[in-house]
């Protein structure tokens, strides 16, 4: 398992992987996780990497952290993960609605009085990110958010320019991500046409008829692949079942998989909890709080 600080990131060079697994956003939902790991003993993988945010919002925070300790789940840092983990003040996340915020700050404080020392250390522990190189899908990086911050939201309805920018300061070919529990692939390529603006000194000249104007120059975006694993233990695309994706490096095939669970289980573990009950409808519906038209965007 990574073992550093948030700032800092995981990298492994392997040829050989042709099919990886990415799961993200468990959120102490042990009902989940064992039904997505049943599943991925049938699904022939060679590579398995977690998004993180593996507490906050369920009721089985160290069940959780355990399992994925355990079975050398590779992590990297969610924003839970980093609140609960580094003892902040709060997960980080960019709540819309005032009844969002406070059920995420008492989701906050009931995970953080409930979570082991053990448990809470193992999450500080967490990388950044992951970087996978040398594949034949050229360079993937996986975050929690984006490679800017944790709570960053990159939605399937975020432009292509910010899309494309975020995979650019990443550095890679393929950016893998979760936090919105939305699954989603996107392919990012085409031109942009650039024109730069005059300055004070060159509008003056163009004026007298000295310069003329620049014309646009069209710029090549490199393609880029954005895919978002969605969540495996809080869905919220509009069904119950669990989430996560399977990536053919070699084909660039990528398959969103939703898997069955005993969502009953889990809401009665939830409602006996203490846990805000909100939480259980949550999961009864795989809906937001404010339903699917919240529009979330990015801080740019």
């Amino acid at each position: 398992m990574n073992t550093s600080s948030q700032s800092s990131s995981s990298e492994s060079t392997n040829t050989s992987e042709q099919r990886i697994a990415i799961l993200s956003c468990i959120h102490g939902n042990m009902a989940a996780l064992e039904a997505v790991w049943d599943d991925l003993g049938n699904q022939n993988i060679d590579q398995l990497y977690c998004l993180g945010d593996l507490v906050g919002y369920g009721p089985y925070p160290n069940e959780v952290v355990e399992f994925v300790n355990q079975n050398n789940i590779p992590t990297v840092l969610g924003c839970w993960d980093e609140g609960i983990g580094m003892e902040q003040e709060d997960c980080g996340c960019k709540f819309i609605t005032e009844e969002d915020a406070e059920y995420g700050h008492a989701a906050f404080k009931w995970t953080r009085s409930n979570i082991s020392e053990e448990n809470r250390k193992f999450l500080s522990e967490f990388y950044f990110g992951q970087r996978v190189t040398n594949t034949a899908a050229g360079t993937l990086l996986l975050v929690h958010g984006s490679p800017r911050n944790t709570g960053e939201y990159l939605m399937e309805s975020t432009h292509d320019l910010i899309l494309f920018e975020r995979a650019a300061a990443g550095d890679c070919d393929v950016l893998i991500c979760g936090h919105t529990h939305v699954p989603f692939v996107r392919q990012i390529e085409g031109t942009l046409k650039v024109t730069a603006e005059l300055g004070v000194k060159d509008a003056i000249q163009k004026d007298l008829g000295m310069v003329k104007a620049p014309a646009p120059r069209e710029v090549i975006l490199k393609p880029k692949l954005l895919i978002n694993a969605g969540s495996v233990g809080e869905p919220r695309h509009g069904g119950v079942e669990a989430t996560y994706v399977i990536f053919n490096t070699k084909t660039k095939a990528v398959e969103i998989r939703g898997v069955p669970y005993d969502v009953g289980a889990t809401v009665k573990a939830l409602k006996n909890s203490g846990l805000p009950e909100a939480f259980a409808s949550r999961l009864e519906s795989g809906q937001e709080f404010a339903l699917k038209n919240k529009e979330l965007t990015c801080e740019c």
